[in-house]
């Protein structure tokens, strides 16, 4: 059809739609049929019973899914923004299932989105990609190593950032279910951890019985 309207100069290709003023709010309804059309003439109707043209499928592609408003996940340090240099701290993302509706060439799509990986960025130089989220773990959570935890190698404070990958599948009025090809990136608010440092020591004598004691004054890192 493309080759027919490009016989004459600046042939375009019509697609005709069949258009019902007797329901509101008016139906459109591909017809399937094409003709060409070309500057100063009317287009040509259809020919009856000609070759009805196959209509091309919606694919949602991965910069769509990357438009719609996916949350990020939200970091979470146990015990919050503190960590001892050394020692796991644990820290874990909290990312949920989303679903999405909304209208595409005409046609309504149910996108659902789910988080598949987790690229951390610990803030020190050093970097990790895990599939589990992690999550919290009984007590202080001190030096206790968890699937997401790390250990910071030197005091002080670090902004850590997570990019969360979600996969998408959708469906079009209706039908079934299918892969968006790639996977969108969400980053996440940076998370501040602030890492110390522990000393130890045998000691007598209480805070209250000697203030200038050790462990009595202001921690340093």
């Amino acid at each position: 059809m493309d080759a027919q309207c490009d016989t004459q100069d600046d042939g375009i290709l019509v697609n005709w739609i069949e258009i019902n003023n007797n329901v509101q709010p008016a139906t459109r309804t591909p017809t399937g049929r094409s003709s060409c059309m070309y500057p100063g003439e009317p287009p040509a109707p259809p020919v009856e019973g000609a070759e009805v043209a196959e209509e091309a499928p919606i694919v949602i592609t991965l910069e769509e899914f990357q438009k719609q408003p996916v949350l990020a996940a939200t970091i979470v340090s146990q015990p919050s923004n503190f960590g001892l240099r050394n020692a796991h701290s644990n820290i874990y993302a909290q990312a949920r299932e989303q679903e999405f509706t909304f209208e595409f060439q005409d046609a309504e799509i149910v996108l659902k989105a789910r988080p598949v990986s987790y690229q951390w960025n610990y803030g020190d130089g050093t970097s990790a990609t895990t599939t589990s989220p992690g999550g919290p773990v009984a007590g202080t959570a001190f030096d206790t190593q968890t699937p997401t935890s790390h250990q910071y190698a030197r005091t002080g404070d670090f902004d850590l950032t997570l990019t969360t990958f979600f996969a998408g599948d959708y469906s079009v009025d209706g039908g079934p279910f299918q892969p968006v090809a790639g996977e969108a990136a969400v980053v996440s608010e940076p998370h501040l951890m602030s890492i110390w440092r522990t000393e130890g020591h045998n000691v007598s004598e209480n805070c209250i019985e000697n203030p200038r004691g050790i462990g009595c004054e202001a921690p340093t890192r």
